[in-house]
């Protein structure tokens, strides 16, 4: 692992094992910290990630949580769910929860606090980190986009004082 992963697909390529799928996890929802615009949280659930479930053990609990994370993006991002994030083979047969050497309490609590896309795949945790913080406002321009654009408005303003100055010219020769 060179670099943490961007996508959901990084992370499934990534994988090997149910530990290192965690990790990754917790890599790419780091590296979601810096989205913000619904362009690029789009691209980061777009491409579809290979199944895992016979790649590593629980890798069917892999393949449902990817597509639970995208859903979930997609809900509060206001796009459109991936439709690979839909199939079926991406929801549990049985449920599962996070929270599996804990009592009956904090199953209790996962089967309530759970958000819907977990639920949807048979997947129940307490609490769901979703670092996502979309930006108000315009999306984020590089530098050489910024000098573009200020020198596009320098040549209007330019244009209109040239022309403001032509009026006042010809307006000054009728007198």
């Amino acid at each position: 692992m060179n670099s943490r992963p961007a996508t959901v697909r990084e992370v499934a390529l990534q994988a090997e094992t149910l530990r290192d799928f965690g990790h990754l996890c917790q890599d790419w929802l780091h590296t979601l910290r810096k989205v913000s615009s619904r362009n690029a949280a789009a691209a980061a659930i777009h491409a579809e990630p290979p199944l895992l479930r016979a790649r590593f053990s629980q890798g069917e609990v892999a393949d449902a949580w990817l597509a639970a994370m995208a859903e979930l993006i997609a809900q509060r991002c206001r796009i459109e769910v991936p439709v690979w994030a839909r199939s079926p083979k991406r929801i549990l047969r049985h449920p599962w929860f996070a929270e599996e050497k804990s009592g009956p309490e904090a199953r209790i609590i996962a089967l309530r606090d759970s958000p819907s896309a977990f639920k949807k795949r048979n997947l129940y945790a307490a609490a769901v980190d979703l670092p996502l913080r979309l930006r108000a406002g315009r999306p984020k321009h590089t530098p050489e986009q910024l000098r573009q654009a200020n020198a596009k408005r320098q040549r209007r303003f330019r244009e209109r004082r040239a022309l403001e100055l032509e009026l006042l010219r010809g307006a000054f020769r009728a007198l």
